[in-house]
């Protein structure tokens, strides 16, 4: 059971020469810890698995404990019917049980900082993953981006604190510059994947700041935002979030 909602960028990445139907529509689907998400979990598996970050299984996906938790919710991208990209969003701070977001594993004392630093609701994304065999990269980019804009729109809407979020040391430089992410912390891994991992974060006074000044990329319609509310107000009512 879930929340949908249909994507339309404001920012083309790539026009494709005029025919933005390469990159349009990309439909979303809000799921709760409660919903059947296994065609996430196995887009998760095959990313993750062709990257080299894990290794196979005889499920075929990947999922774990945070999936479950009623604190979690999950969003899913699909284009002509199939599921291409997806995002986890964890929510913990002050007020959330110990250990609801994977971040407070692997970086309990940045965690404690930032609730110490008067961040009371966090959120984290995670388990980021792009269908691999898409090789169009104006696309891969475009999916990317709609995915950590959702997120981000997800988390307006949740009126959170700050957002965090653990990547690859390669891919750090997009959240930086895309989004205004700052490094808090850094590992040489991050759960089971054995990569240079930073610890990055981003305050929602930062956010908003941010928006003010660019018109593209976050610049979400009331509508948006609304739809974005109404989907989570939707999954609570349900009692899955």
């Amino acid at each position: 059971m879930g929340a949908s909602m249909m994507f339309q960028p404001p920012l083309v990445l790539d026009n494709n020469n005029g025919d933005t139907a390469k990159n349009f529509p990309i439909s979303l689907e809000i799921y709760s810890s409660h919903s059947d998400k296994t065609d996430l979990h196995r887009l998760r598996y095959r990313a993750f698995l062709a990257a080299g970050w894990i290794r196979e299984n005889d499920a075929g996906m990947l999922s774990d404990r945070f999936d479950a938790l009623d604190t979690t919710v999950a969003v899913g991208a699909f284009h002509k019917g199939a599921c291409i990209g997806a995002l986890r969003l964890a929510f913990g701070g002050a007020h959330a049980l110990p250990h609801s977001m994977p971040c407070e594993d692997a970086f309990p004392d940045e965690v404690r900082a930032l609730i110490a630093q008067n961040c009371q609701r966090l959120v984290e994304f995670s388990r980021m993953a792009v269908e691999p065999t898409l090789s169009n990269r104006s696309f891969r980019t475009t999916l990317y981006a709609s995915l950590v804009r959702a997120g981000v729109m997800l988390t307006i809407a949740s009126r959170v604190d700050m957002a965090v979020v653990a990547v690859h040391k390669k891919v750090s430089p997009f959240y930086q510059a895309m989004c205004g992410f700052e490094v808090l912390g850094k590992s040489a891994s991050y759960a089971e994947i054995d990569e240079p991992t930073e610890f990055l974060g981003l305050r929602a006074q930062a956010l908003e700041a941010r928006r003010k000044k660019r018109s593209g990329f976050f610049a979400f319609s009331p509508e948006e935002i609304a739809a974005a509310e109404r989907a989570l107000a939707r999954l609570s009512a349900q009692g899955l979030a």
